[in-house]
């Protein structure tokens, strides 16, 4: 998506009209952002993803070959191997890894120094990652807008946030991302399965108004079931 803003310099008049002598176009790139989760049948969020998701023709390898960049959880790298496509002649994601509230020490243990140009961590305190070279930005306040902007900057255009291991800290990031129009799709997978719970599990974020989402498209993509819909 482009915004051209153009800055007229100097005008003349030439009968009725207003011919401009000079102009300037400054463009920006703005990254827009798909959110994507897993439920239950019971509707309860969960940290897996199908199986075979994430092998060559699942929805997930497939889903990381359309992004820029994907967005998780430093719960997720510490516990995780980073998303990646295994679709062939794929271009891999940048991997953006929030950490909030963290020690002064990060290792992603399925990251080699040889890859680390693949993810950059963005936090609201210094923090040293292991293994070296990994990009960190540090922000006095972390929010969704300052994100996005920061990745507009570096050339990506679209991420996809994953919703796994995602603590308090990190849903609020997506607090009131319908009311700031900063996302686009909601990709949820649903499992066949019936999760037990010690209590009520739902999507905490979103804002506080219920509104429907459009051009909702029920998928089934190598026996995952997906539902879709744009905000």
């Amino acid at each position: 998506m482009f915004i051209v803003v153009v800055c007229l310099s100097k005008m003349f008049s030439m009968g009725h009209f207003l011919v401009p002598c000079a102009m300037f176009v400054m463009v920006f790139t703005c990254c827009y952002m798909n959110n994507r989760a897993t439920l239950s049948m019971n509707g309860i969020i969960t940290n897996q993803i199908g199986k075979g998701a994430d092998q060559s023709g699942g929805y997930y390898s497939q889903l990381m070959k359309e992004y820029d960049g994907v967005i998780i959880s430093s719960d997720l790298a510490k516990m995780s191997a980073l998303p990646l496509s295994r679709e062939a002649g794929t271009n891999q994601p940048l991997c953006i890894i929030i950490a909030q509230g963290e020690s002064s020490r990060l290792h992603i243990p399925s990251l080699s120094q040889e890859h680390a140009s693949r993810a950059i961590v963005l936090a609201d305190s210094p923090v040293t990652v292991e293994p070296a070279g990994v990009e960190v930005a540090v922000f006095r306040q972390i929010d969704l807008e300052s994100i996005l902007q920061l990745l507009a900057q570096r050339g990506l255009c679209s991420v996809l946030v994953d919703f796994r291991e995602a603590g308090e800290s990190f849903a609020s990031l997506l607090n009131d991302f319908q009311e700031d129009k900063l996302v686009q799709k909601v990709v949820v997978e649903v499992l066949p399965f019936w999760l037990a719970s010690d209590g009520l599990s739902n999507l905490a974020f979103g804002g506080s108004q219920s509104f429907p989402l459009k051009n909702l498209e029920l998928r089934d993509v190598n026996g995952s079931v997906l539902l879709e819909g744009y905000v």
